[in-house]
């Protein structure tokens, strides 16, 4: 390779490495602007080379060192002086490329930017851009070894071939998510961002107000509704309760232990007090595609039929007993008209928020010359209905009240900061309430007798114990735009959760992936195997062996195909093949082969470098001159070539070693 190869080469793989940098935090953008006006006065211009003294280039890293503590960083990131400080060294590597060894020198810190680019990066184009990155650097590696060696006729021959590209490309992705899966983890903010938080929406029993960050809807399938009968759902039986939160810190909100066991009647689970009959009730089969520690109930279950043991928390959520494996299968009876509602009595001790004297002065705002608390209530969840904006971001910062800083700063905020906050503002009022969680929505089937409930369709709400009644009223003050709704699936919206799910599926199994999913994962495989071998006899296994060494021989057989067609159509040269090697040690030894050179001219070369090897170099140049110009040429005998081979390296070796 020329020079101008050479820094054509070194721009390109230079704007290859900074292609993520711009959607990324990492670096600010000057440095990365920096980096690549450098990549494509190279890429465009490579014959103007850039020469500097070595005063000049120690002059130009302090010059550099001082740039970079200017501007700073440590407040976002330690990774960021670190990252300005790479680009702009790497830059001038690279501006400085004048031969093959100071090409050599610029291409690590040109791959370690690529590298910081690629861990630095958390979307999902990250896969594809680094499968086609290990193509373009088994490319780079390829041009590298070979080159030297095979001179044009390398040259001629130097895109890579599709299937080569593809292997490189496959291989490495197979070996990243290995390591991926074995290596530690790094949870510390400042490497890997939010440290295993939850990035995607989904049902939770344990709400965090505190989390920083933003969460994305996943469209992952939670559970199937049907109704038994066929009749059409509605809306009302689609708010899937699953429990309240009744134990309350600052900024976390959890459930009450489930201990009762609930009342049995004629093989049914009846979860409230009071005979309500099953004659006007409507029969609805749920599906918990991957079932966890509570059942969801729509509003006004009666009873219903479970093939596991479960149990109930004081606030009648239905937790299970045990842990349940797969799909879990269980119907409940809906009343058409008013059904039963919870009627526990509150927690002894309310929990206390101390509200913040502007949050107080806003609740007394919104409830003046309001008497009864079921007109307080209503007034408070039309307050932040109509006052509020929904968001799917979290705090910009942790602070002390979460509530507060939703109320009084931000003023935008998910379906938790709104419940949330209305029961701070009640408890305020001295009015029971409490955060309940669960699903609400779905798309609906044609027929409308059916629905699929997916973790976007979670959400949070209110129930307060108000009125002349014992029992709890749900209010709901998230804005109703926002509150997610029973609908038909268009095929927009079937593309839209698709795409979706392929995100919600990388956040949750890629970005949040940790130490406890390497533990799961391990289990799973030991069980997986300890299972295997039970079930698999002697027979089997050697059966399996014999399959598998078979797959391997035929794989074998096809990536070799390619090779004996060659040998077939035409006879390999060796001595031609002894001169490429000869040329490729030249180039090593620091002598530039051009592509124009012969034969002839590479044993002159070679027999000045190495005077000891010249009878055996003037040997194999005979023969490689026959096999390449003379009319009745062939092969050359390879086991003389060999020989001369081997003595022309012993000579060499004398030559260097005197």
């Amino acid at each position: 390779m020329s020079v101008i190869e050479h820094r054509r080469l070194i721009g390109l793989l230079l704007l290859w490495a900074l292609l993520p940098l711009p959607f990324l935090y990492i670096v600010l953008p000057p440095f990365w602007l920096a980096a690549a006006a450098v990549g494509l006065v190279l890429a465009l211009r490579p014959g103007n080379e850039l020469k500097l003294s070595g005063l000049a280039l120690n002059a130009l890293g302090l010059a550099i060192v001082v740039v970079v503590l200017a501007v700073g960083g440590l407040r976002i990131s330690p990774l960021r002086p670190l990252g300005h400080l790479v680009l702009l060294l790497t830059a001038v590597r690279a501006l400085t490329v004048s031969d093959r060894r100071s090409f050599l020198r610029a291409l690590l810190p040109v791959f370690l930017v690529w590298l910081v680019a690629v861990t630095s990066s958390t979307h999902l184009a990250v896969v594809p851009y680094f499968a086609a990155s290990a193509a373009v650097w088994w490319w780079t590696g390829m041009r590298l070894l070979l080159v030297s060696a095979l001179g044009a006729t390398f040259v001629d021959r130097s895109l890579p071939r599709l299937r080569h590209a593809a292997f490189a490309a496959a291989a490495a992705l197979v070996l990243a998510a290995l390591v991926f899966l074995v290596m530690p983890r790094l949870r510390e903010p400042w490497l890997a961002g939010r440290g295993g938080a939850s990035s995607v929406t989904g049902f939770t029993s344990q709400v965090e107000l505190g989390g920083v960050g933003t969460i994305r809807e996943s469209p992952a399938v939670a559970m199937l509704v049907r109704s038994v009968s066929g009749e059409r759902l509605e809306s009302r039986w689609m708010r899937m309760r699953a429990t309240a939160l009744e134990r309350v810190t600052l900024d976390s909100w959890s459930p009450r232990g489930a201990q009762r066991v609930p009342r049995v009647e004629n093989g049914l689970i009846r979860p409230y007090d009071g005979d309500w009959s099953l004659d006007r009730a409507v029969e609805i089969e749920i599906e918990l595609i991957a079932p966890r520690r509570y059942l969801f109930l729509p509003e006004g279950t009666v009873a219903l039929a479970v093939p596991a043991a479960v149990r109930l928390d004081p606030a009648n959520g239905v937790a299970l007993a045990e842990r349940v494996r797969g799909p879990l299968r269980y119907r409940v009876w809906v009343a058409r008209g008013k059904g039963p509602r919870p009627a526990d009595p509150p927690p002894a001790v309310l929990p206390s928020f101390e509200p913040h004297p502007e949050v107080r002065r806003l609740t007394l705002e919104v409830v003046a010359g309001i008497e009864t608390d079921v007109a307080r209530a209503a007034a408070v969840e039309r307050h932040l209905r109509e006052n509020y904006a929904y968001s799917m971001a979290g705090m910009a910062s942790l602070r002390s009240d979460p509530v507060a800083w939703f109320l009084l700063e931000r003023r935008a905020g998910h379906c938790e900061y709104f419940a949330g906050a209305m029961v701070a503002i009640l408890a305020d009022l001295g009015i029971p309430a409490r955060m309940v969680t669960g699903y609400v929505g779905g798309d609906l089937s044609r027929d409308g007798a059916s629905a699929v409930v997916r973790e976007a369709n979670a959400h949070a709400w209110v129930e307060a114990r108000v009125g002349h009644g014992a029992e709890w009223t749900s209010f709901d003050p998230t804005p109703a735009a926002e509150v997610p709704a029973l609908n038909r699936l268009r095929g927009r919206d079937r593309l839209r959760f698709s795409l979706a799910l392929v995100e919600s599926t990388w956040d949750r199994y890629i970005l949040t992936y940790g130490f406890g999913e390497q533990v799961q994962l391990l289990s799973a495989l030991a069980g997986a195997v300890d299972g295997l071998g039970r079930r698999l006899s002697w027979t089997a296994a050697a059966a399996g062996a014999i399959a598998v060494l078979g797959i391997g021989a035929l794989v074998r057989w096809l990536l070799r195909r390619p090779a004996r067609r060659r040998r077939l159509r035409g006879a390999p040269a060796p001595a031609a093949s002894v001169i490429e090697r000869v040329a490729c040690r030249l180039q090593r030894a620091g002598v530039e082969v051009p592509a124009s050179a012969t034969v002839g001219w590479i044993r002159r070369r070679a027999q000045a470098c190495w005077p000891q090897a010249t009878g055996a170099l003037e040997a194999l140049t005979g023969l490689a001159e026959r096999e390449l110009y003379a009319a009745d040429g062939g092969a050359a005998d390879r086991g003389a070539v060999r020989a001369l081979w081997r003595q022309a390296r012993r000579g060499m070796k004398r030559t260097g070693s005197n």
